[in-house]
């Protein structure tokens, strides 16, 4: 079976995937289709930020697998936060 690509999810889905986000531990492992749902990003984005940008989001590789927690996907957004739009 393969996997979905990030354009077969529907709204309803991805807004699903977020809510375990929301509700789950800080420490909780979470496959890259959580995170993308929750911080509003494609899961190609997330692979590109992994591979080019050393300010990316810290994950975990297990094998194959790639997996984030919740509390650098929050660390990640509070990085983004900005105060003035000159920023």
């Amino acid at each position: 079976m393969s996997k979905k690509s990030w354009s077969e999810y529907t709204d309803d889905e991805k807004e699903l995937l977020k809510q375990k986000v929301i509700e789950a531990d800080e420490n909780t492992p979470l496959a890259p289709e959580f995170a993308a749902a929750y911080i509003g990003k494609s899961l190609h984005t997330l692979q590109h930020m992994r591979c080019h940008q050393s300010d990316a989001i810290t994950y975990s590789k297990v094998g194959r697998h790639v997996l984030y927690r919740k509390r650098h996907l929050d660390e990640y957004l509070d990085n983004c936060e900005k105060s003035c739009t000159s920023n």
